[in-house]
Parts: C-alpha cells; sequence; structure tokens
C-alpha cells in the first residue's frame, strides 16, 4: 500500500512540476525542453505502475477509436501527397496522440480521493504562483512584448497565451474546491484569478471565464432550475454578441474573405486563413485529410509543407517562411481538420471527450456529491479548453494535457469510497 501511494506521489510531483515548467517561455530563460523529457518520464512511470499491477487498464472504447485514428493515420502517411516522409509524418502522428497517450497510462495508477484533492490543490497552488510572477515582471522586469500584450499585465518570462487560459483551468478546480469544502476563503483565489485574466486582456480568456462560471452555476448550484436557465442563456447570449459586435473579430474575417486584396497580405490574419485552408484541404483530401505532419502541426515549423504555397496560405502573414513571427501552429481545430479531414476530425473529438462522457457513467452508485464534483473538474475544463482552443493550440500543451488528461485519467479510475462525502 504504501508503495503505492510513492508511485502515485511521485506521479503527482512530476506533473505539478510539469505544468510549472512548461509554462515558461524557454527562449527568455534559456532552459532546454526538459518538458518533453518529464512527460517522457510520466509516460514510463505509468507503464512501470502497469507491468507492476501485471494489467495495463484502458477502457475499451477508448483503445478502439484511438486504433481507428492510428490507422488512418498511417494510412494517410502512405497516400498524401504532402506527407514529410516517415519520420516527420511519425513526429507528427506522436505529437497528436500525446494526451491520449497520458490519459491511457494516467488510468492505470488508483488514487484516493485525498490525493486527488492534494493533486488538484496544488495545481491551483502552482497557477497563482505563475500568476504573482507575471505581476513581478510586469512591474519590475517589464519583459513583455507589447506588440502583441495588450493587457495591464504582460509578460515574455511565461508563454503569455497559454498562461491565460490556464487561469481557467485552475477556476474549474477552484470552484470545484469551493463546491467540495465550502471553504469561503477560496472565493479570494477566485478573484484574484478573475482579476488576473481581466488584466491580461485576452478575448478567448475572458469569454473562457464566463463559461467556467455559467456551467459552474447551471452545473453545481443548488438555484431553481428556470434561474439557471436564464443566467445561462444570458451568458451565452453575451459570449455570442461579444464575438459579433467584435469589429476586431468582424474585420478578420471579411478581410480573409476579400480576394481582391489577396495581395496585400498585411490585410488578413492567420487563424481565418488556417480554418478555411483546413475546408478546402477536408475537403479536397475527402476523407483523411492532408496527412500527419502537413498542417499547422509541429513537424510544418521544422521542415515546411507545401501546402502553404499551393493553396497561397503563405501570402498570409504569419504563415509564410519570411516573416519574424510564425502563427502556423495557432489554430488547433484548424490542424485537426485540414491533416486528418472530417473523419478524423470525428474520431479526434470523440477521444478528446471521451472522459467528458464517460465520467458520469464511472460514478455510478456514489454521492452526489462525489459525481458533481468529479464531473464538473472534467466536463467544465475539457469544454472549456475545446473552446479556447479554436485560437491557439492549447490541447498541445503539456501543461494542459497534465489536466484534461492526465488529471482525468486519475479520476476514471480512482479508488472507490463508500461515504457519503468526499
Amino acid at each position: 500500500m504504501k508503495e503505492s501511494r510513492f508511485y502515485n506521489l511521485l506521479y503527482i510531483g512530476i506533473s505539478v512540476f510539469l505544468v510549472f515548467l512548461n509554462l515558461l517561455n524557454k527562449k527568455t530563460l534559456g532552459l532546454p525542453p526538459v518538458d518533453y523529457g518529464l512527460y517522457a518520464i510520466l509516460i514510463a512511470l505509468g507503464v512501470f505502475v502497469a507491468v507492476r499491477n501485471h494489467r495495463f487498464n484502458v477502457p475499451k472504447g477508448y483503445l478502439v477509436l484511438s486504433g481507428i485514428m492510428a490507422a488512418g493515420m498511417v494510412l494517410n502517411a502512405l497516400v498524401s501527397k504532402y506527407s514529410p516522409g516517415p519520420l516527420y509524418s511519425t513526429l507528427g502522428g506522436l505529437i497528436t496522440f500525446m494526451p491520449f497517450i497520458l490519459f491511457a497510462v494516467s488510468y492505470n495508477f488508483h488514487m484516493s480521493d485525498a490525493d486527488l484533492h492534494m493533486f488538484i490543490r496544488l495545481i491551483i497552488a502552482v497557477t497563482c504562483g505563475i500568476a504573482l510572477i507575471v505581476y513581478f515582471d510586469t512591474l519590475v522586469l517589464h519583459t513583455g512584448d507589447d506588440e502583441f500584450q495588450k493587457g495591464i499585465i504582460t509578460s515574455g518570462v511565461i508563454f503569455f497565451g497559454n498562461f491565460s487560459s490556464y487561469c481557467n483551468q485552475a477556476m474549474v478546480l477552484t470552484l470545484a474546491e469551493i463546491y467540495r469544502t465550502k471553504d469561503k476563503r477560496l472565493y479570494a483565489v477566485i478573484a484574484f484569478l478573475a482579476v488576473t485574466i481581466l488584466l491580461t486582456n485576452q478575448m478567448k480568456a475572458i469569454l473562457g471565464m464566463m463559461l467556467v462560471v455559467i456551467i459552474f452555476i447551471f452545473y453545481m448550484t443548488e438555484i431553481r432550475r428556470w434561474v439557471k436557465i436564464t443566467i445561462a442563456a444570458t451568458g451565452i447570449a453575451a459570449i455570442v454578441a461579444i464575438l459579433s459586435v467584435s469589429a476586431v473579430f468582424m474585420l478578420k474575417f471579411e478581410n480573409y474573405m476579400d480576394n481582391a486584396q489577396l495581395e496585400e497580405s498585411y490585410t488578413k490574419v492567420a487563424r481565418p486563413a488556417l480554418y478555411y485552408g483546413a475546408l478546402q484541404l477536408a475537403n479536397d483530401f475527402f476523407p483523411l485529410g492532408s496527412g500527419q505532419g502537413t498542417y499547422g502541426s509541429v513537424p510544418v515549423n521544422i521542415v515546411g509543407s507545401r501546402i502553404y504555397s499551393d493553396y497561397e496560405l503563405d501570402k498570409v502573414w504569419g504563415l509564410g517562411d519570411d516573416t519574424e513571427f510564425s502563427f502556423k501552429m495557432d489554430a488547433h481545430w484548424a490542424s485537426i481538420m485540414g491533416e486528418m479531414g472530417f473523419i478524423g476530425l470525428v474520431i479526434y473529438l470523440l477521444i478528446f471527450f471521451y472522459p467528458a462522457r464517460k465520467v458520469s457513467k464511472r460514478l455510478e452508485g456514489e454521492s452526489e456529491e462525489t459525481r458533481k464534483y468529479y464531473s464538473y473538474i472534467i466536463k467544465a475544463g475539457i469544454l472549456t479548453l475545446f473552446f479556447e482552443s479554436i485560437v491557439l493550440a492549447l490541447p498541445k500543451s503539456f501543461s494542459f494535457m497534465v489536466v484534461y488528461a492526465g488529471l482525468a485519467g486519475l479520476i476514471m479510475n480512482r479508488k472507490k469510497t463508500h461515504i457519503e462525502e468526499i
């Protein structure tokens, strides 16, 4: 028992350190990419635990979907004219599968509620600690890039876009802890995170925060149902209205769709171009897409891809090889759709949302408080991540993997207790 808990605590320690390290800007601090090494250690630890227990646990449905997706990737690597070759196709596929591999190995740990609560509290603490670094950077170091960071607080020490969104993951966990513990002191943490998100002036994170709160009110509170529906409908309408009336948001798409301005690359923006290009690729290479490592993924940044010139995407500022800033990996779902096609996108989404779809069934027979607590963490975390990753490659970030894949796997196979309160 003590030996098993030692491995559980080791998993927690490595994961929390990975969250911290992965949010740091390696270029600013001059650190090597050791986060890949930490991820590999986590996977090796999970495999070791599975071998030690003489059984590798993975949900059958999860395994089947992953196998189908992997088969499609291999087939596409063989037939796609844009395939970058075995090495980079394999690299692209492995990076796509990293969160799913983490979920599978995390599923083999068997943690108690007490250890899971500790893990969750540590993630919250690390996020708040990084926020304090951002405030210090803003007031003292001044390393932020004014061209891209328009908020009151800025930082070049961390990956700023990822950080603002990660604060929402911490908000999900903190709201869940408030529900579980009824500790009113945690409202100060919520206020701190909310103010921090607002001060970053990152629209995706602000809208994501609104979504987090809406889901909490609708799913976790005891107020009357008609009040919940009213609040949820109002909040969703506000999100849609903000997007609809945003001059910057609308101008981006209008400019991109104006073919008369094709040569004026500065009038276009990368994300709409990536999504429009993804639709073209999914249609032109139906049903499997252009293949791993060809569009919006890591190999493209390493060896490039002819897609960008063939589809005139290289004329868009940030998507050409001669621009200072590369936005080729700036839209996660565009990359998935382009490389994997419509069918691959559907399968990917089924795997991505697997914990959210299955957690309620896994928690059948337990207390309502336990079911709501863990279900909210998984469902709200994954849904908010899905929403925010429309404009960033957040699911490929290790810090997010630790929560939506690692923590989800631990919750799905936790040690069930037979008491009414967790």
